[in-house]
């Protein structure tokens, strides 16, 4: 027989033996650790299960919102065709329902439009205050929603309307700061110069037109702020 022969009829032998060795120490090394591998194994097995559960009940959660806001909103537009004590009846039943939506679906896109409903309803019966903290509300709700920038305007609309410039300034800066990308953030803007304006701080009012002009969009926001600028300058108000 020749070396190489005897050489490959030697790896062949040899292999079976391996496999032995390994799955001998294979053994020995579950003897020695099968309390620490059960407890992994128990984990693994409560984690799938776990994620399993969650997910069940992420979508039965979700789908109880959806129906939940709905109805909400179908009593909402009833509710706006109605007139007089009806009216005032309804709005109050109305608010507390959204109350109770927003309060179950904590951080859901329900929540935050049930509070977004509850701040018309607010404003429509002329409770300023309420109303803003409701809009308020909106925006921490579903802080990565579309809702949240919109939110934040209303909010800002309602205390000027209150005649508080500042705190309207605070809601829009803070929309233009967290939300750049809002597809109303022109809007934002805008309104922000236009706070300056009635404020008489018109160097801030300047600035923000000019900011929003910066931008680069072409809206018709873009084109009040370049017509605001222009006035503002042939008043001799801003350089």
């Amino acid at each position: 027989m020749s070396s190489k022969e005897i050489g490959a009829t030697s790896a062949t032998q040899a292999a079976p033996k391996d496999e032995v060795k390994f799955a001998e120490r294979l053994g020995d090394f579950i003897r020695a650790n099968r309390v620490g591998l059960l407890v992994v194994g128990v984990a693994i097995l409560v984690a799938i299960v776990a994620l399993g559960v969650y997910s069940i009940v992420s979508s039965d959660r979700l789908q109880k919102s959806t129906v939940a806001l709905e109805a909400l909103e179908a009593g909402f537009a009833d509710w706006n065709a109605l007139e007089g004590e009806a009216r005032t009846a309804k709005g109050a039943e109305l608010t507390a329902q959204a109350d109770a939506v927003a309060a179950k679906y904590g951080k859901l896109y329900a929540a935050g439009r049930a509070s977004m409903i509850k701040a018309e309803l607010l404003f429509a019966m002329s409770d300023l205050p309420g109303s803003e903290k409701a809009y308020l509300a909106a925006a921490a709700g579903a802080p990565k929603s579309h809702l949240a920038p919109v939110a934040l305007a209303n909010a800002a609309s309602v205390a000027e309307d209150r005649g508080d410039n500042e705190a309207a300034l605070s809601y829009l800066q803070r929309a233009a700061t967290e939300y750049p990308s809002a597809p109303a953030i022109g809007r934002v803007t805008l309104s922000i110069g236009r706070i300056y304006e009635n404020m008489k701080r018109y160097g801030e009012a300047m600035e923000a037109y000019t900011r929003l002009i910066a931008t680069g969009t072409e809206s018709d926001w873009t084109k009040i702020a370049h017509a605001r600028i222009i006035l503002l300058k042939s008043r001799g108000l801003a350089d």
